[in-house]
């Protein structure tokens, strides 16, 4: 069986909680019978509590989830119910998303950092700061994106620090929160890394508002410089999808390059 991805499985829960929702007459009723199903020994009936009280959709919900996780879960069922806490969106469910952050399968603690990201709660920061020297590649990865999802800038060196060690997805992630300053010690990384994993970076220092028009010039100059047919491609690419979020000085120089590359 194909497994659909987190954040698929996020915007489907999501819409089935914005579609589905019991009014608050049944509310209570809804929140009564979820329970019951929780405290089930049966696999099915628990399956079918934890999303009941996504479909509640509210902070009440939180509660007796919390809960049922404390007591333990096969890791299908905890997979679901931490998508459950990330749609239901309740900064109470912190404390315990920490906790999985630490969880000994990589997978769960993959998804407890993209529901502490999603939900972003104190202390959040931290725990993706310290998940960046996880054993498992893919817990890295995820706290990587993650921080730049946050927009922890203080975390800019620390991101550098994970790419210089090989986590590419910490590039996307600096090209999000570095300063603007720091745009060319990210520029430093071209024929160090595959262009492919830092290219990313420098689309989100060119569509960045609070980086100067001088600095994306720089940037696109650069990109010349090294002339290859990927980057002509990655450059046009680059064109046809910013649309109008960037400049006409700066769509007339990429387009420059992109002939001085071609001849």
């Amino acid at each position: 069986m194909t497994r659909l991805s987190i954040p698929f499985l996020l915007a489907a829960t999501l819409a089935v909680v914005t579609a589905a929702a019991p009014s608050t007459a049944h509310a209570q009723n809804s929140l009564a019978e979820a329970q019951k199903m929780l405290g089930s020994g049966d696999h099915d009936q628990i399956e079918a509590g934890i999303q009941g009280l996504g479909l509640i959709g509210t902070a009440e919900a939180v509660v007796p989830l919390l809960a049922r996780i404390r007591l333990g879960l096969p890791p299908d069922l905890l997979e679901t119910a931490i998508l459950t806490l990330m749609a239901l969106g309740q900064t109470h469910a912190a404390p315990l998303l920490l906790d999985l952050a630490r969880h000994r399968r990589p997978e769960i603690r993959v998804q407890a950092i993209q529901a502490l990201v999603a939900i972003a709660p104190k202390g959040a920061e931290d725990a993706l700061r310290s998940a960046l020297g996880d054993q498992d590649p893919k817990v890295r990865s995820a706290a990587a994106l993650g921080l730049g999802e946050l927009k922890a800038q203080g975390s800019v060196d620390l991101l550098f620090h994970a790419l210089d060690r090989g986590n590419m997805e910490a590039s996307t992630a600096i090209g999000k929160i570095l300063k603007p300053d720091q745009v060319s010690r990210l520029l430093t990384y071209l024929g160090k890394i595959p262009f492919r994993s830092l290219g990313p970076a420098l689309a989100e220092v060119l569509t960045r508002k609070d980086v100067s028009e001088r600095d994306k010039l720089v940037v696109v100059g650069r990109l010349q410089d090294v002339g290859t047919a990927e980057v002509r491609s990655y450059l046009g690419d680059f064109l046809h999808t910013s649309g109008g979020a960037i400049s006409q000085s700066l769509s007339r120089a990429i387009l420059k390059s992109m002939q001085e590359i071609a001849n």
